[in-house]
């Protein structure tokens, strides 16, 4: 069979089932809030692409896990390096040359997605609780592309952050997740740049 390329969503939900052998009893609800899915439908709609390309079998039990290879190597220790706190950066060019003191290792099947230019930053103050809260450690893989369900880290008048964009009446703004905090708006003269997609986030102890 020939290779065929898969998602991100994909390559969770393989890694999910890999670790998770007994699924029955789970809802797809449940495994949507595992792999980071937006909606049960979407999980059905995935694990439906993954039988049609030969990864999984559908049985009286359900979905079954049948071929494992989504990426090469995924159980191979990477030293992630970790860039600081996301409010407290100057530009990110010097940021990543000069300022990473940490690393952490982790594995491709823990994070459930490749990689490849991939780094952690640590989560400062409250904007994003409850999903992301001050001292969380979050993977941030490097990429311009982006869903509007995504969480991104964007660099914005030069300050990192970690948010939400939407488009709200015609205008693309700056979500937070917590309701104490106001939307920000991007301005056509605002400098900003999206740096990348969070992966996975490590609660902070």
């Amino acid at each position: 069979m020939k290779s065929q390329k898969l998602d991100d969503l994909q390559k969770r939900l393989i890694a999910f089932f890999k670790q998770n052998k007994d699924q029955e009893g789970l809802t797809l609800r449940e495994i949507a809030n595992q792999v980071w899915a937006n909606h049960p439908q979407t999980v059905l709609n995935k694990l439906n692409q993954l039988v049609f390309k030969g990864y999984f079998v559908k049985d009286n039990h359900g979905y079954r896990l049948i071929r494992e290879e989504f990426w090469s190597r995924t159980d191979d220790v990477v030293q992630l390096p970790i860039y600081g706190f996301a409010q407290c950066w100057n530009k990110w060019k010097r940021v990543i040359e000069e300022y990473s003191q940490e690393t952490i290792p982790v594995t491709a099947a823990f994070v459930w997605t490749d990689l490849t230019n991939a780094f952690f930053v640590r989560a400062k103050w409250n904007s994003m609780e409850p999903k992301i809260q001050d001292g969380d450690l979050v993977l941030i893989r490097q990429q311009q592309s982006y869903d509007e369900s995504d969480y991104v880290l964007v660099l914005h008048n030069q300050l990192p952050k970690l948010k939400r964009i939407i488009k709200q009446d015609g205008k693309y703004m700056l979500e937070s997740i917590n309701r104490f905090f106001d939307n920000v708006e991007i301005s056509p003269y605002d400098d900003t740049k999206v740096i990348g997609v969070v992966k996975k986030i490590i609660k902070s102890m």
